[in-house]
């Protein structure tokens, strides 16, 4: 402890003052006070350096519970997002994958639609070519009938002329009268005979009218193949 005396002197010596003038008493300054008031004010200090230190920690531990709040939150919206776009992406396959079905069964549709077509358009060309055929088959029947109508025309016009050759050269003889002679006569394109065979009848008659063919050289007969075929080997009966 220390004592603070605070005394005043003068060089001239100080007058008698009276008996009741006030005692100038010394101030005495405590040193323990001081002090206790500099711990007080070090507490003070030193509470006050805590408490904003605490506000600092509370404000830093606020921060980051802010941040790590914040960064929870986006955390928990990027999860949100990234499920919503996967929901996204899962719908928009599920929708490929049906439109592709539609497409498919479209065109699995069109291509039975198409061969139903074909194949009714084959059946319908089929049976327009089998009416055609038909009609063909019946014209062709039909020119038939009538060429072999004609050819049967033909060729008994022919064999009547060849007929008339023979009895032209046939020497006329009372004998033969009512009596018949029946030859197969061979023939060329161009009527020329090629053979002469008797098959039965009066043999004198037969003798004339092979010698009768012999002396014609050549006998009528058609430029038409299917008539000439018809006469190229023929049998005729001769009779007067």
């Amino acid at each position: 402890m220390v004592l603070l005396i605070s005394v005043s002197f003068s060089p001239d010596p100080l007058p008698n003052l009276p008996s009741n003038a006030p005692t100038i008493e010394a101030t005495f300054i405590d040193a323990q006070a001081i002090a206790d008031k500099k711990r007080v004010e070090a507490q003070a200090q030193a509470q006050a350096r805590a408490e904003e230190a605490e506000k600092q920690r509370q404000a830093a531990a606020a921060a980051e519970q802010k941040r790590q709040q914040a960064l929870a939150n986006k955390r928990a919206r990027e999860k949100r997002e990234a499920e919503a776009a996967e929901v996204k992406r899962q719908k928009e396959l599920e929708r490929l994958a049906a439109q592709k079905e539609k497409e498919r069964k479209a065109r699995e549709a069109k291509a039975k639609e198409d061969a139903l077509k074909k194949q009714k358009e084959a059946a319908e060309k089929a049976e327009m070519e089998r009416i055609m055929q038909e009609q063909l088959a019946q014209e062709r029947a039909a020119q038939q009938q009538r060429r072999q109508k004609q050819v049967l025309t033909e060729v008994e016009r022919y064999t009547a002329l060849i007929q008339q050759t023979i009895k032209r050269n046939l020497y006329s003889d009372d004998s033969f009268d009512g009596k018949v002679c029946r030859l197969n006569i061979r023939l060329a394109t161009t009527g020329f005979v090629t053979s002469i065979r008797v098959l039965d009848g009066n043999d004198a008659l037969c003798r004339a009218a092979e010698s009768a063919v012999r002396r014609a050289d050549k006998l009528p007969v058609s430029d038409a193949p299917d008539v000439y075929e018809q006469l190229k080997d023929i049998n005729l009966k001769v009779e007067l």
